[in-house]
């Protein structure tokens, strides 16, 4: 019996930002109804995952910033994590010298040194702010303590940074793109599979009562978590490779679930 499921949410149970297909939405309840425990586990803040959840009736768990936050379903945090200032700092630095979006989450806010072309166009297209920050690295640690980093670019410019910075961090942090215009710069060993496992132990659950479904890179820790891991058609071909079932919706997952143990 399947006793938790993760979902991803953009591209996965979320598309355009915020919306959610109905069908997706009734299965979820369906499943919860059930007693299966729910999670949410995308690179998103905490409270832009809530944006788009907070229409369920059902109680969730929350894993944002890629397992960098967790939350219980009273809200409470469960777990929490940051980088060391000095790797933070040396990364920052390195990527923002590529002229791209180099955005820094920390404190539910984004924060960049100077705003060009591609942070404009992240802000129109998520609707969201990054604020200005000229000295930031210097405030790392003080009143920035960041838990992820992520660049956003052109799809051919990112796919490439994505491997640039894997050969150049990668004893210093874990590196993956969580979309095709995003690459994600996370503390080492936080990832949504080591999130997905702390949440396993309180839950006193094992793999094989697991269910995730994701569409990318950011979602491969979590498939090498469980067996009944899930993808979609529009995932990338490595990503299919690493999960066990394809599928076209969360609906039809959550659908096949009873057919697995």
């Amino acid at each position: 019996m399947i006793k938790l499921f993760v979902s991803d949410l953009d591209d996965t149970l979320v598309y355009n930002v915020n919306h959610m297909q109905k069908e997706d939405e009734r299965a979820l309840g369906w499943l919860a109804e059930k007693g299966t425990n729910i999670c949410f586990a995308s690179g998103r803040f905490t409270h832009r995952i809530d944006e788009v959840v907070n229409r369920f009736a059902f109680p969730y768990y929350t894993t944002s910033l890629n397992g960098a936050t967790m939350l219980l379903p009273d809200g409470k945090i469960f777990h929490e994590s940051s980088f060391e200032d000095g790797i933070a700092q040396e990364i920052y630095q390195y990527i923002h010298k590529k002229g791209l979006a180099d955005i820094v989450c920390a404190n539910e806010q984004r924060y960049t040194k100077r705003k060009n072309e591609h942070h404009h166009n992240f802000e129109t297209y998520m609707g969201v702010h990054i604020a200005e920050i000229e000295a930031l690295e210097e405030e790392f640690g003080k009143t920035v303590h960041p838990a992820k980093l992520f660049v956003f670019g052109e799809e051919e410019t990112i796919a490439a940074l994505d491997q640039e910075l894997r050969d150049t961090f990668q004893s210093e942090a874990e590196v993956f793109m969580s979309g095709k215009r995003y690459v994600d710069i996370m503390p080492r060993g936080v990832s949504k599979g080591s999130a997905l496992r702390r949440l396993m132990e309180h839950l006193q659950i094992e793999a094989n009562e697991v269910a995730c479904i994701g569409d990318s890179f950011n979602d491969i820790s979590m498939f090498e978590v469980t067996p009944h891991s899930f993808t979609l058609h529009h995932a990338h071909p490595y990503v299919k490779e690493k999960a066990n079932h394809i599928v076209r919706s969360v609906e039809e997952a959550i659908m096949k679930l009873p057919l697995l143990v």
